[in-house]
């Protein structure tokens, strides 16, 4: 039955005019909160983002675009997208102990004025003092990435890994795009690092299924190597652990070697590079020397230290003139290192080239970093180039140091300072401070980090950390014991976050913390989550060290021996956690 509409009376006219006009009111209300929230995004959009992006916005609504079309855009499409994988750049890392850098760096200090320490967003020497900055407004945006970004920002780009079938090569694994990301990661952490094989010769052999400078045997190591790179394995550091990928790869990789390092292969003796890397990162050095023994062993019946023993042309020979000295770069490293006299006495015969002319020679790496529209270089000839010339000076000293007995005498000595500071002169911008050990680790901190592989900076973390100790043990101001302590503090943080990659790291970070008193102990547990469940639960699984490395300087022959890392893990590493310091 059809209800008849009736007139609301005056009141419940009146109550209904209310409660609209405080329905449009809340309405209006939440439009411009609504649009004050738009605005806010807009500026903090303008405020964070890189130069080029900005300008990209800020042209936009100056165009009459809405500001809520431009912002909407910005949030859903590319740019966010990338800001969401990209590290944030500025103030990403705080020091764990003391936050500010310590006034005794602060002061001539040329360091403090780099692009890398600016970029952290902290005060500069320069504008503490009134000085005039250099004006890097001239650099572009591109180029500034490569210092203001963390290193582990940027992705490898390598169009012929694109489509490489690298199961063809293994037997551990048949998955394509993670052999892919793994060599990615490869080439961006850990590859410049050694050097052992030209890079465009392999990739465009693994991706041909050429053997000249491919084969099995150095995909399979390569691999294994490329584990502890990679983020993603969260039990990358576990070598000895069959379920991890990292085992999986260097157990074909030793299998692989047992057929074939009687081979005289450019391919083997590139692999016996790596596999004596991999050894030394495992803090396994002296089971990893007769890889490298065998490789030179390789080497000398290839003849590959004389251009005359290699009867091939082309891109063929230049990857023989380039495993050469890669060969003599590693060799002169492990010798100065273990202070050993070289096994190659010489450096090769083959020329180097110049980089800027013949930069093939070489290979060259390209970064992708976030919010950069493309690839830079990473001017990897440059750096080879500088470090082989190093390499020469440094296996010189090392055959007369080293010698049973010791030929260095006062005149050698000058010569090779004087050869050093030759080698150093090109650069346009040479940095050499008094003490800047401690500053370069604080400058690598606010940068990168420490979670990201890097097998190089444990040595300076090391040698910085042992100062410290030492020093700590003498100093009596208290501003400066507190500088040593913030330093140590973050020596013993990058060795904590390092270990999860490999397990040197792990060595090194218990004797670090093994040497520390108990005042430092107690700062160490208080600054940096310190777990002492999972730190006993991880001394449980301690794995053999089976190291001679000296890990800090050593002044005398006879003092080698308390400085070599297997003794001091004996002495150190061993201690729970309680009796750390005691």
């Amino acid at each position: 039955m059809p209800v008849a509409r009736t007139r609301p009376s005056a009141p419940a006219r009146g109550l209904h005019a209310a409660f609209a006009y405080r329905d449009a009111h809340h309405a209006n209300t939440q439009r411009c909160q609504s649009r004050a929230t738009v605005y806010e995004e807009a500026v903090r959009l303008l405020k964070n983002l890189p130069d080029d992006a900005a300008q990209d916005v800020l042209q936009r609504i100056r165009s009459g675009t809405d500001i809520a079309t431009v912002v909407n855009h910005v949030q859903a499409g590319d740019i966010l997208l990338q800001m969401a994988v990209a590290p944030e750049t500025r103030l990403r890392y705080d020091f764990p102990y003391r936050s500010e850098m310590p006034e005794f760096y602060i002061r001539d200090n040329p360091y403090l004025d780099s692009l890398v320490y600016e970029a952290a967003s902290l005060y500069s020497a320069n504008e503490i003092f009134g000085v005039s900055r250099p004006d890097h407004g001239t650099e572009s945006q591109a180029v500034q990435s490569i210092y203001l970004k963390p290193f582990h920002a940027a992705h490898v780009v390598e169009p012929r890994l694109t489509d490489a079938n690298i199961s063809s090569w293994t037997s551990v694994c048949d998955d394509n795009v993670l052999m892919r990301d793994l060599v990615r990661s490869f080439l961006r952490c850990e590859y410049q690092f050694t050097a052992a094989f030209q890079m465009d010769l392999f990739l465009e052999d693994l991706a041909a299924q050429r053997e000249d400078f491919c084969s099995s045997l150095l995909v399979n190591i390569v691999l294994a190597y490329a584990c502890v790179c990679y983020p993603k394995f969260t039990n990358r550091v576990e070598y000895w652990n069959p379920q991890t990928y990292t085992y999986r790869f260097f157990a074909e990789a030793k299998r692989l070697w047992e057929l074939e390092s009687s081979r005289a292969r450019i391919t083997t003796v590139q692999a016996g590079i790596l596999f004596s890397v991999f050894h030394n990162l495992c803090g396994l050095d002296d089971i990893g020397q007769p890889y490298r023994i065998q490789g030179v062993v390789l080497a000398q019946e290839l003849g590959l230290l004389k251009p005359s023993s290699c009867n091939v042309m082309g891109a063929k020979r230049d990857g023989w003139a380039y495993t050469a000295w890669a060969l003599y770069n590693w060799e002169t490293l492990v010798a100065f290192s273990f202070m050993l006299q070289p096994l190659i006495k010489a450096p090769p015969d083959w020329p180097l080239p110049d980089p800027s002319e013949d930069g093939r020679w070489y290979g060259e790496i390209w970064l992708q970093y976030p919010l950069v529209p493309k690839p830079l270089p990473t001017y990897f000839g440059h750096m080879l180039q500088a470090r082989s010339r190093f390499r020469v000076i440094m296996n010189e000293y090392c055959e007369a140091a080293f010698a049973p007995t010791p030929n260095l005498d006062v005149g050698h000595a000058k010569r090779l300072h004087e050869r050093l500071t030759f080698w150093a002169s090109p650069s346009p911008h040479i940095l050499l401070p008094s003490d800047s050990h401690d500053t370069l680790v604080r400058l690598y901190y606010l940068r990168h980090g420490f979670e990201a592989m890097d097998l190089f900076v444990v040595g300076p973390l090391m040698l910085t950390g042992y100062d410290c100790i030492d020093a700590l043990g003498e100093e009596t101001s208290e501003d400066k014991v507190e500088t040593l302590r913030s330093t140590l503090i973050l020596v013993a943080k990058g060795l904590q976050n390092q270990r999860r990659n490999h397990y040197l790291a792990e060595a090194l970070y218990r004797v670090v913390r093994g040497r520390m008193r108990p005042q430092e102990v107690a700062i160490l547990r208080s600054t940096m989550n310190y777990d002492e469940a999972r730190e006993e639960a991880d001394h449980t699984k301690m794995q053999a060290v089976r190291s001679h490395w000296p890990v800090s300087i050593v002044k005398k022959q006879e003092e080698v021996d308390s400085h070599i890392l297997n003794n001091l893990v004996e002495s150190y590493g061993s201690l729970h956690v309680g009796e750390a310091g005691t």
